[in-house]
């Protein structure tokens, strides 16, 4: 079954220290099945590995290969339709960073679960009525 892929498994499946052995079977998973992302889902990779970087916890070139495989993955990318007044109301229903509920907005306009290893996000998905993949 398709799903939406969250950030954090993406960067999972190149920064060994953020692999979990859920990572590791979402990236089997997607090796078979479609997965969808929103647009935003390019900018909050670099940005993960941007971060590990200015911490010290990646060296430049490793942060380099990684950003490649990631560019190189190609998820269905995808607009999210809900109008910025829902997507706040959602955002403050879930009391969620606008990102992550803009992956919880588009599992639910999808109608798929979601690959995840972010903490906020994943606590709410039963409330939500969005499953995790």
């Amino acid at each position: 079954m398709a799903f939406v892929l969250d950030a954090s498994v993406a960067v999972g499946w190149v920064v060994a220290r953020q692999a979990t052995e859920y990572c590791r079977g979402m990236r089997l998973r997607a090796r078979r099945e479609t997965y969808h992302a929103p647009t935003l889902w390019r900018l909050e990779v670099v940005n993960a590995v941007r971060s590990l970087e200015r911490r010290r916890a990646m060296a430049a070139d490793a942060a380099e290969v990684a950003v490649d495989i990631l560019d190189r993955m190609r998820p269905e990318f995808h607009d999210v339709a809900m109008p910025f007044a829902d997507l706040l109301k959602l955002a403050r229903k879930f009391d969620l960073t606008a990102y992550d509920a803009t992956y919880l907005a588009l599992a639910i306009e999808l109608r798929l679960p979601i690959a995840c290893n972010d903490g906020p996000l994943r606590a709410v998905l039963p409330r939500a009525g969005v499953k995790l993949a």
